[in-house]
């Protein structure tokens, strides 16, 4: 049995230094092969087979010796590869030959696009370009995000005759909006909950037609209270909703409430909304603020108008756009202000729009006398540059629009 080896410290790389010194003084005739303990690692060593060592030894000194070369040996193989051609050579042509086959598919995708990116890049630029190190404005996801929110205006889409079969009225759901619009205003909450709570009620009402009169503000007020969980920081008390109600409910009924909007809607509260929409057209059409607030304005009041119901959001969205900028503008006719880039990037042609646009501005102009005042009230205040009381909302454009008939009726696009 040979000697047992030394120990060796717990130097991290140093493992097997020392037998290294003593294999190389000639003081050991072999390397030890049982393995050192360290603590680290507890009995993990490294096991070394003296016989594989001297195998390997053996290769590197052969190896070391070089290759002894004749000169008949290298004549013959310098004629063997006069004719062949080199990697680098090979690689050139081959470079060459796909250059070439790339340029002419290039050539030929270009004959067929051109219009194509004349039409899309060229003619419309990109919207984004100064925005694009913003990261809060998310440009590279604007697209697909409003792309799906299409997607889900057409697949979850709410009916022409919502109040068919159930016992809520269309006066009924104006006066639970402009009641909606009231609270609202005294919680000072974002204008994206109130559009979300009067979509989660007419929703709500879609898939639950047992709904009376009596609890009608109740599915209101929950539908608010999910609202501003969605789109709210800070989200008021639950004793704040039940006293807004003068405690026509308790706070169990309105949390009950609250739970089964959210079962019968199947835990969606991401629905498209016109205002989502209308941020994006408005960067698009490059619009003053006081376009923005008037078209914000004419999206509120068709909150109230259960005949607006059924019009896709993305859709009312440009309709309130463009009939804005027309009015402020001051414009003979509201095509005039639709350019070809909006339709481009907004998906919507004039002729998409027109039918939404004289019913928007049928909404604009009753509002002065109309009998909810909640909304007028609010727009006259400086904070929305009183846009209600705007002199322009007389104008001969709104009164052309209004007058024309045949013009009024919306069909869903």
């Amino acid at each position: 049995m040979g000697s047992r080896p030394p120990i060796v410290s717990g130097v991290r790389g140093q493992e097997n230094a020392a037998s290294r010194l003593l294999i190389k003084q000639g003081l050991v005739s072999e390397r030890p092969v049982q393995p050192v303990r360290r603590g680290a690692l507890g009995e993990v060593g490294n096991k070394i087979n003296a016989g594989c060592l001297n195998a390997v030894v053996a290769g590197k000194a052969q190896a070391a010796k070089p290759a002894v070369v004749t000169k008949a040996r290298n004549l013959k193989s310098c004629k063997e590869n006069a004719g062949a051609k080199t990697v680098r050579q090979e690689s050139v042509v081959l470079s060459k030959k796909i250059l070439e086959e790339a340029k002419n598919k290039a050539e030929a995708a270009a004959l067929i696009t051109a219009p194509e990116v004349r039409k899309s890049s060229l003619k419309y630029p990109d919207p984004d370009q100064n925005s694009r190190d913003d990261p809060q404005m998310v440009t590279e996801y604007v697209e697909d995000i409003l792309e799906y929110l299409r997607q889900l205006e057409v697949k979850f889409p709410l009916k022409e005759k919502l109040l068919d079969s159930t016992k809520i009225t269309s006066k009924m759901r104006s006066t639970l909006v402009n009641w909606l619009v009231d609270v609202h205003q005294n919680f000072n909450l974002e204008l994206d909950t109130l559009h979300l709570c009067v979509s989660l009620v007419d929703r709500y009402l879609q898939v639950n037609k047992t709904i009376t009169k009596s609890i009608y503000q109740l599915v209101g007020t929950a539908s608010l209270l999910l609202a501003c969980k969605y789109e709210e920081i800070y989200v008021p008390e639950l004793d704040d909703f039940v006293y807004i109600c003068d405690n026509a409910f308790t706070k169990k009924q309105l949390l009950q409430m609250e739970i089964d909007i959210v079962q019968k809607l199947d835990f969606r509260m991401g629905w498209p909304l016109s205002v989502y929409f209308l941020r994006r057209y408005s960067k698009l059409a490059v619009v003053k603020p006081e376009q923005h607030t008037l078209a914000k304005y004419i999206l509120e009041l068709s909150l109230l108008e259960y005949d607006m119901v059924q019009v896709k959001p993305s859709l009312q969205a440009a309709a309130a756009c463009c009939l804005s900028i027309a009015v402020m503008n001051e414009v003979s006719e509201p095509s005039k202000v639709w350019k070809p880039a909006l339709a481009y990037h907004t998906k919507y042609k004039y002729s998409d729009l027109k039918n939404v646009i004289y019913q928007l501005a049928q909404i604009l102009t009753k509002a002065e006398n109309a009998a909810f005042q909640k909304i007028p009230e609010k727009y006259s205040q400086p904070k929305y540059s009183k846009i209600s009381l705007n002199y322009k909302l007389n104008g001969p454009l709104l009164r052309k629009l209004t007058a024309s008939p045949g013009l009024n009726t919306v069909v869903r696009k």
